[in-house]
């Protein structure tokens, strides 16, 4: 073959990307182990960092030592979330209405391992709307002296990307232990900020619950919260500056998930 034709170029060109693709495609295979192996390492990282149980500038302790405090005091476990239209009291226009509204009206224990829930969610989104199970994570850790603590997964939208992490509620399932942010693409210093440890600490001691019971979450205030607010100080922390979409974002996912987790919470209450 003429090596100066564009068939000889062409086909050249065909067997490089050959050749390239199958390398990439057996450098990707060989190394999968060892890629959900270190997804699986950062998923334990964050929920300890979350339950207060590893400090991210505690440089001591190995990755031998981190899956090992895992292995020792926090059990995963899936859930099935169960939603179905509800009435909901609304006001509009100076008036109450009863309007039908799609909500979680149970979350119950599966036998599923946690490990299994990227594999159950592939599956069931093969499959119809009206066929599909919705399974959610949730982690309960135990303090030394025996008491429980929850941890569960966050996520929603920002202003560039969706973000991922982890919310740890002590005993009560009201009260805040501790959150933490592993993925996402916000802003830089602005955003970006929601990785702060200084302000990811204002989050501790804040409750979920109002006084009536009611789930209010952990809202992002636009300036500072203000001590003398009672509201504020009990479910409010400083908000993000610069950063309002963000902030915004934030407190919609986190008290959306607390939602979701509430018909399970309120089993725990009662037991």
């Amino acid at each position: 073959m003429d090596k100066n034709s564009n068939a000889f170029t062409l086909t050249f060109a065909t067997i490089v990307c050959v050749v390239l693709a199958v390398c990439l495609s057996a450098t990707f295979t060989g190394l999968k182990t060892q890629i959900n192996a270190n997804a699986e390492f950062d998923r334990q990282v964050n929920v300890l960092l979350a339950m207060g149980f590893h400090d991210r500038a505690d440089a001591s302790k190995s990755r031998g030592d981190l899956e090992k405090l895992f292995a020792d005091r926090v059990v995963g476990q899936v859930l099935e979330v169960k939603r179905g239209m509800v009435d909901r009291d609304v006001r509009r226009g100076g008036k109450n209405f009863t309007e039908k509204v799609e909500a979680v009206v149970d979350v119950s224990k599966t036998e599923y391992d946690v490990g299994e829930i990227a594999n159950l969610r592939r599956e069931e989104a093969k499959k119809t709307e009206a066929e599909q199970r919705e399974f959610v994570e949730i982690y309960r850790g135990t303090d030394e002296d025996g008491t429980a603590v929850w941890a569960i997964p966050i996520s929603g939208y920002g202003l560039w990307s969706t973000l991922y992490g982890y919310l740890a509620l002590e005993a009560d399932v009201s009260t805040v232990r501790g959150i933490t942010f592993y993925q996402h693409a916000e802003t830089p210093g602005l955003g970006g900020e929601v990785d702060n440890a200084a302000w990811q600490k204002t989050w501790r001691g804040k409750t979920v619950r109002d006084a009536q019971g009611k789930v209010v979450g952990v809202a992002l205030k636009k300036g500072r919260v203000d001590p003398k607010v009672d509201y504020e100080k009990a479910h409010m922390v400083d908000g993000l500056s610069g950063a309002t979409i963000t902030s915004n974002g934030v407190s919609r996912f986190v008290l959306a998930d607390l939602q979701t987790y509430e018909p399970y919470f309120q089993k725990q209450r009662q037991s």
